[in-house]
């Protein structure tokens, strides 16, 4: 299983887009930077998918809290282990969050990632299809605007998992 964490502006991104040559889309935007931080897990055998919006920046104990309350509920089975795969965030090697790690043992063994290789995450392919589906080239008028589009599309990959299994194929 991969975890990762992402945070989406509500200032807009703009991808690729066709238009009438001298006429260049152009996306509103507030001016405001506020963010919707989620931290997202993937079990990429199943293209199971599990996330928790984050109010705060992400820390050691917003970490083993979605861990706690998300990741072994979802994931984990009796008598099996939880593998993670984590990439290198401070918060990821805390002590705390080693301790906590420790206690799990039985349940759920962790490996790191090699530092700067986002590539080796298959969970930022979920991010890469989040923002494809639903922030690339679009206007939000307030946060929780974007916190809803946004927790529409993770129910989406949650519910319908053979919707982005496709996306997951190199990491099998």
């Amino acid at each position: 299983m991969f975890e990762d964490e992402a945070s989406f502006r509500q200032t807009p991104t703009t991808h690729q887009t066709w238009a009438r040559l001298g006429c260049q889309p152009q996306v509103p935007t507030r001016g405001e930077r506020h963010t919707q931080k989620v931290f997202g897990a993937v079990a990429v055998a199943r293209a199971r998918f599990a996330y928790r919006h984050q109010s705060e920046y992400f820390a050691h104990d917003s970490y083993v809290a979605f861990l706690e309350e998300v990741v072994l509920p979802r994931f984990y089975r009796r008598g099996h282990r939880v593998y993670l795969i984590q990439d290198n965030a401070s918060y990821h090697k805390h002590t705390d969050t080693y301790v906590w790690f420790a206690q799990q043992r039985r349940r759920m063994e962790v490996f790191q990632l090699p530092p700067y290789c986002p590539e080796l995450n298959a969970t930022e392919r979920f991010w890469h299809h989040t923002r494809m589906r639903a922030t690339h080239n679009r206007y939000f008028e307030s946060p929780e605007q974007l916190r809803d589009t946004l927790l529409h599309t993770f129910e989406e990959m949650a519910q319908r998992p053979s919707q982005i299994s496709n996306r997951l194929a190199p990491f099998l």
